[in-house]
């Protein structure tokens, strides 16, 4: 049994240059995926016919039986972590070296029950079709034939692989986080494995977010009798609207230019290099003022600030607290609630190693090139990435924009591409480890 990648390789470009073959090392993980390609299609068509929307815990049960079958009979221990809304599954794979890594996929979908009846697992071309087929049971089953690669070639440089299959990622919940803080502190490194975006798209930066709520008090008076002896709490509210305004980072420009079709039709691929660095939305505004003849004495507005570095979120926090002491309304009071409330996913040091050596497998073995994403939405590599490097979206290629509605689709043909990838960055991280 060898233990690792690249030995194996060595050997096998050391026999091929002697027959005068090959002169240059042939990896042999291709070969062994590629095998897998008729018997992932038929798991992953088992899963997508199971309901498994957030909740279903029936559904979510079947998968983790699936899971533990398969795994268990790899060599890997597994783990359930129960609540009334899904089966969380730990499997974990021992190897004997140093590096421990972390790798989620989730098992559950935003979809109701009857949906995969409604919808059966459908293949057209080199794309599969049905609820949660790209988010991201694609992924999952990958992780179980990554799983069976491990095994059947002999990997054991690594220390220990972590596969934690979510049934909550989609709508979050205290047990998912208590799960994730775990397993991220038992690990070196944190590779999410949602659904890739198209043409080796991975994701390396989310933003991290913070919640606010503004109150504003004034005093209530006749519009037009006695605005002088009154105090307008919607008034005050737009002025602090506009003062958070000013906190924003820049547009790019006119709305309608940056659509996806908008930018299509520019031949411009859209990998989230025009979302703004900070942002802040307005996103309610209330008042239990209801006359347009009477002075409203109260007003409120729900914010949320987003931001790729902490340092900004840390920064805009100060600012968006002191806009309490910058009122313009004469009498009114304004009082700001909340704080940061979800890390971003940075890009450190470490995970930049982590990234440049998955562009030179992708390169060497694909001869493509990697194209890295910058998200404003959050997942758990949010959460991960407080404790260790994190690096995003290392699945099996999907459309993000189709997501979530009846034209999910996922990219069958990069199963293989993108299995054999992310093995060849775990057995080159493992033999290098730790990066310096």
């Amino acid at each position: 049994m060898k233990k690792s990648l690249m030995s194996l390789v060595v050997v096998v470009a050391m026999v091929f240059t002697a027959a005068g073959v090959f002169a240059t090392p042939v990896s042999p993980v291709k070969s062994v995926v590629s095998n897998y390609y008729d018997d992932y299609i038929k798991d992953l068509g088992y899963l997508v016919s199971i309901d498994s929307g957030t909740g279903n815990l029936d559904g979510s049960k079947k998968i983790a039986a699936y899971l533990q079958d398969k795994l268990e009979a790899l060599g890997a221990t597994v783990e359930f972590r129960d609540n009334d809304k899904g089966r969380h599954v730990i499997a974990r794979i021992k190897g004997e070296g140093k590096l421990r890594v972390l790798l989620s996929p989730h098992t559950d979908t935003v979809f109701d029950p009857g949906e995969a009846a409604k919808r059966p697992f459908a293949i057209e071309g080199t794309k599969g079709y049905g609820p949660g087929a790209g988010d991201c049971k694609a992924s999952v089953v990958q992780m179980v034939y990554m799983a069976k690669a491990i095994n059947e070639i002999g990997i054991k440089n690594f220390g220990e692989i972590i596969i934690y299959f979510d049934a909550e990622e989609e709508t979050g919940s205290q047990t998912e986080e208590a799960i994730l803080e775990e397993l991220a502190k038992q690990a070196d490194l944190a590779l999410i494995v949602d659904g890739s975006r198209p043409n080796w798209g991975i994701c390396t930066q989310r933003k991290g977010s913070a919640n606010y709520e503004i109150k504003v008090t004034g005093i209530q008076g006749h519009a037009g009798n006695a605005p002088q002896a009154s105090a307008s709490a919607i008034m005050e509210l737009a002025n602090q609207i506009t003062l958070l305004g000013k906190l924003n980072s820049p547009l790019p420009g006119n709305p309608k230019d940056f659509t996806a079709d908008a930018l299509a039709a520019k031949n411009i691929k859209d990998h989230g290099q025009y979302i703004p660095d900070n942002w802040i939305n307005v996103g309610t505004i209330t008042s239990t003022n209801s006359r347009v003849n009477r002075v409203a004495d109260n007003a409120s507005a729900k914010i949320q600030l987003r931001s790729y570095k902490m340092s900004e979120l840390e920064r805009l926090d100060k600012e968006i607290k002191v806009l309490a002491n910058k009122t313009l309304v004469p009498g009114t009071k304004v009082t700001i609630e909340g704080g940061i409330t979800g890390l971003p996913m940075e890009k450190t040091p470490k995970s930049v190693q982590v990234i440049d050596m998955y562009k030179d497998i992708v390169k060497r073995e694909y001869n493509a090139d990697v194209v890295e994403w910058i998200a404003g939405g959050m997942t758990v590599g949010n959460t991960t990435a407080k404790f260790i490097p994190t690096i995003d979206a290392l699945g099996v290629e999907a459309d993000p924009m189709l997501e979530h509605t009846e034209k999910e689709e996922v990219f069958l043909d990069t199963f293989i591409p993108r299995t054999v990838s992310l093995l060849e960055l775990i057995d080159e991280l493992s033999a290098k480890w730790p990066l310096k």
